[in-house]
C-alpha cells in the first residue's frame, strides 16, 4: 500500500522507502521512527519476490529496509531480486535475530548495511550514509556517461566535420588529422601524422605560426583565430580560417592543441577582386559614390576662393524602360547614357554613377550659377538624342539638381544631400527640368520628414478618424450608402487634408496599415448601422494600388468581413483608374475574386487618369465615378458638360452604372439627372461628417427623401 505522511514542507525531506516486511506492525514501528526523524514517507510493504518485482516496476525507491528471515521470503531473496532489476538502491538489512556471520554473508551477498530492530541510533545515520553515497553513486555514473558521449559526439564530429580539423602537439606535429583536413590539403593520414604544421604552412606565414605556438607554449593563449597560408602537396596555395584552441596541464604546460581549419580561399579571392572594384561600379566603370566623395572632398580641400559646382542626374523613366524591356536592355541604356554624359567632361570634372539611375558631377571650378546653369543644359542636351534600344529609338530625359560650394555648403555630403534635394524639386517640375538649391528646399524636406514620423505615430495615437458621406440613388432621392473618408488630427500640426498626407503614406508604404485600419473600422461601423435598422446600406471605402497588389489581400478583406459580420453585398470597393488600367492577369484575377464574393466593385475619379471605358469591359465593374473636377463646371462649361454626357453614355452602354461626386448645387444635380447618372454625394446634401453626426443624417433621411 502507498501512504505518503504529510507534514509542513519545511520540515520535510521526501523519501521513498520499498519495505521488505511479512509483518505488518514491524513494518508501521519502522516507518512512525522514519516520520518521526523527519522523514516525508512514501512506501510499500511487501513480503513475496513477485509484490517486489512488481513494486519495483511501478514505483521509483530510494531504499529498500528487508527483514533478514520471513515465512515465504528473505533479505538474500529481495537481494536477488534487487540485482536482476538492475537498479542502483541502497538495501539495509533490518532484523531483530541475525547474527554477525549472516550479517556478513548479507553485505558479501550485496547489502549494503545490517542494523538490528529497534535500534533507531544505528538506523537513521545509516540511511543518511547510504543515500548520499548512492546519490554519488548516481553522479559518477552520468559523469562518466556524459564523458563516454562526449567522447563519441567529438569523435563523430571529428570525423564528419565538413571543416579540416587536428590535434597537435605542443612543438606542432600532428597527433590526429580528420578526412576532410586530408582532402583540404591533398594528403593522406598516414603522410600528415609524420609531419608538423610548419611543414605545410606557406613561407610567409611561418613567423606568424611560429609566434603564436611559442605564445602558446608560455601560457599566454588559449586559443586564437586568424587567416594563414598553406601548401598543399601538389604545391597549390590555401587560404585558411584558423581556430586554435590550446589545452593545459595544472602546470600550465601545453598538452595538446585543437585546430579547426576553413578553407577560405573563394572568399579571399573575392575579397581581393572587391578591393579592386570598390571605387568603381562595374557596369559603366565610372567611380562610384565612395571614390565620388573621396574626390569631391580633394577637389573642396584646393578649391580656395573658387566656386565648386556638383550636380546630380537622375534618368526620367527608367523604371519603366527596365520594367518594359527587362534589366539586360536597362543597362545598355545606362551604359550609353554614360558614355554621352562622359563625353560632356572636362578636365579634372569627375563623373560617377551613384545609384541605379542617378550619376554625379563635379566641377571644380564654376564662374557662377550661370555658367553652371549651361553645364546642366548640355548635359540634358545630350540626353536627348534618341537611343537604340531593340531595334527602336528611345528617348531618355533626366532632372537635375545642382548645388553650388561655398554658397550652399562646405561638406561633401551635405552639398551631394542638397544636390538631391534640388533634384526632388525639378522632377516635381517634370521632365528635363533643372534647379539650384535653396535652404527653403531643406526646409520643406524637414517638414515633410516630420509629417513622415508623425504619421507613422498615427495609428497609435489615434489621430486618424473616418467621416462618411452620404450617397444618394437620383431616382428614389434616398441614402443607399456610406462612403468612408479619412481624416487625420494630428496633435502637433493641427487637421491635415488628406491631399497632403495619403500621398505620404502611399510613398512610405504607411498606406498598408493606414489601409487596413480604414477597413476594419468601416465595416464595422456599417455593421452597428445595420443593427440599428439601416438595412442593406452601402459601405463605400477606396483602396490604394498598394493595398490591392498585395498578395495576401483577398485573405485580409475576408477577415475583416469576417470579424466584423458583415455581408460582402454591403461593400464598395473604390479603385482608381490606374489600378484596373493596368490589365494585368493579377488584376483581373482579384477583381474576379471580389466579385465572386459578392463585393460591389466601382472606379473612383473617373476621368482624371486614362479615361478609357472601353477598358472597363475586361472587368468585372459595377460603377463609375465621374470626378469632381468635372462636375464642378458641368453647367458653365460646355466641354465638361460634353464629356460628362459622353462618360455617362457609354458607361450605360457597357451596362455600368455611374455616380458623381462633388454635387454642390441644384443645377448640377438636375443636370445629371438628366443625363440618366444614378447616383449622387457631394455639399448638397451633406459635408463629409464622423460617424455620431453620419448617423444622425441617416435617421432624417435613410427612409425618406434628402436634399
Amino acid at each position: 500500500m502507498n501512504n505518503p505522511i504529510n507534514k509542513e514542507p519545511a520540515t520535510k525531506q521526501p523519501l521513498r522507502v520499498l519495505i521488505v516486511e511479512d509483518t505488518e506492525d514491524d513494518a508501521w514501528l519502522l516507518v512512525r521512527s522514519l516520520q518521526r526523524a523527519g522523514y516525508e514517507l512514501t512506501y510499500e510493504r511487501v513480503d513475496t519476490a513477485e509484490a517486489m518485482a512488481a513494486a519495483m516496476t511501478e514505483q521509483v525507491w530510494d531504499l529498500v529496509i528487508s527483514d533478514y528471515s520471513m515465512p515465504n521470503f528473505s533479505a538474500p531473496a529481495a537481494l536477488a531480486v534487487l540485482k536482476e532489476s538492475g537498479l542502483d538502491i541502497p538495501f539495509i538489512v533490518l532484523s531483530g535475530n541475525i547474527g554477525e556471520e549472516t550479517a556478513v554473508e548479507s553485505m558479501r551477498a550485496g547489502a549494503h548495511d545490517y542494523v538490528m530492530k529497534g535500534n533507531t541510533a544505528r538506523l537513521l545515520p545509516a540511511i543518511d550514509r547510504e543515500l548520499r553515497e548512492a546519490e554519488g553513486r548516481r553522479r559518477r555514473r552520468r559523469a562518466e556517461e556524459e564523458l563516454r558521449e562526449s567522447e563519441r559526439r567529438f569523435r563523430s564530429i571529428f570525423l564528419n566535420a565538413v571543416a579540416g580539423m587536428a590535434t597537435l602537439a605542443a612543438d606542432g606535429s600532428f597527433l590526429q588529422v580528420n578526412p576532410a583536413f586530408c582532402k583540404m590539403f591533398k594528403y593522406t593520414e598516414a603522410e600528415l601524422l609524420g609531419k608538423t604544421t610548419f611543414d605545410i604552412t606557406h613561407p610567409a606565414d611561418i613567423v606568424l605560426t611560429r609566434r603564436l605556438f611559442s605564445e602558446a607554449a608560455a601560457g599566454q593563449r588559449q586559443a586564437v583565430d586568424y587567416e594563414k597560408r598553406f601548401l598543399c602537396k601538389d604545391g597549390e596555395t590555401v587560404w585558411g580560417h584558423v581556430a586554435n584552441c590550446w589545452l593545459f596541464d595544472d602546470q600550465r604546460r601545453v598538452t595538446f592543441c585543437v585546430s579547426l581549419v576553413h578553407d577560405i580561399t573563394p572568399h579571399h579571392k573575392a575579397q581581393q577582386e572587391i578591393r579592386q572594384l570598390a571605387y568603381f561600379d562595374t557596369l559603366t566603370g565610372l567611380p562610384n559614390r565612395q571614390l565620388f566623395r573621396d574626390r569631391c572632398r580633394d577637389v573642396l580641400e584646393r578649391a580656395g576662393r573658387n566656386q565648386v559646382g556638383l550636380l546630380v542626374l537622375d534618368l526620367d523613366r527608367f523604371k519603366g524602360i527596365n520594367d518594359t524591356f527587362g534589366h539586360e536592355v536597362g543597362d545598355q541604356l545606362l551604359k550609353v547614357v554614360s558614355e554621352r554624359l562622359t563625353d560632356c567632361l572636362q578636365k579634372g570634372e569627375t563623373l560617377a554613377r551613384l545609384g541605379p539611375d542617378e550619376f554625379a558631377l563635379v566641377l571644380p571650378q564654376v564662374d557662377g550659377p550661370e555658367s553652371f546653369s549651361l553645364r546642366a543644359q548640355k548635359m540634358l542636351h545630350c540626353l536627348a538624342e534618341p537611343i537604340e534600344l531593340e531595334q527602336q529609338p528611345t528617348y531618355c530625359s533626366a532632372s537635375v539638381g545642382l548645388a553650388l560650394y561655398p554658397t550652399d555648403s562646405d561638406n561633401v555630403d551635405t552639398l551631394i544631400k542638397h544636390a538631391g534635394i534640388a533634384l526632388h524639386k525639378a522632377r516635381e517640375q517634370g521632365t528635363g527640368s533643372y534647379r539650384f538649391y535653396s535652404p527653403e528646399m531643406n526646409l520643406v524636406t524637414c517638414q515633410r520628414l516630420a509629417m513622415e514620423n508623425r504619421l507613422r505615430q498615427a495609428l497609435d495615437r489615434r489621430e486618424l478618424s473616418l467621416h462618411y458621406q452620404p450617397q444618394i440613388d437620383l431616382q428614389s432621392g434616398r441614402v443607399i450608402g456610406m462612403e468612408a473618408l479619412l481624416r487625420w488630427d494630428s496633435a502637433e500640426l493641427g487637421s491635415i487634408p488628406p491631399s497632403r498626407f495619403i500621398p505620404l503614406a502611399e510613398e512610405t508604404g504607411l498606406i498598408l496599415p493606414i489601409g487596413e485600419w480604414v477597413l476594419e473600422t468601416a465595416c464595422k461601423q456599417a455593421r452597428q448601422w445595420h443593427q440599428a435598422g439601416f438595412h442593406n446600406l452601402r459601405m463605400a471605402v477606396n483602396i490604394s494600388a498598394r493595398q490591392f497588389k498585395q498578395a495576401d489581400f483577398i485573405e485580409r478583406l475576408n477577415h475583416i468581413l469576417q470579424a466584423a459580420d458583415l455581408d460582402p453585398e454591403h461593400l464598395e470597393v473604390e479603385l482608381t483608374e490606374s489600378i484596373v488600367m493596368e490589365r494585368s492577369e493579377d488584376t483581373l484575377l482579384t477583381l474576379t475574386d471580389l466579385k465572386v464574393r459578392g463585393i460591389k466593385l466601382a472606379i473612383d475619379d473617373f476621368g482624371t487618369g486614362y479615361s478609357m471605358l472601353s477598358y472597363l469591359k475586361y472587368f468585372p465593374i459595377d460603377r463609375i465615378k465621374i470626378d469632381r473636377s468635372f462636375v464642378r463646371d458641368i453647367t458653365t462649361n460646355s466641354d465638361d458638360a460634353a464629356i460628362t454626357e459622353a462618360i455617362v453614355v457609354m458607361a450605360h452602354s457597357l451596362k455600368l452604372k455611374v455616380g458623381a461626386e462633388g454635387v454642390e448645387t441644384e443645377g448640377q444635380l438636375e443636370f445629371l439627372r438628366r443625363c440618366g447618372c444614378e447616383e449622387v454625394q457631394g455639399y448638397y446634401f451633406s459635408r463629409p461628417q464622423p460617424a455620431e453626426r453620419a448617423g444622425l443624417f441617416l435617421q432624417r433621411h435613410f427612409s425618406g427623401k434628402a436634399g
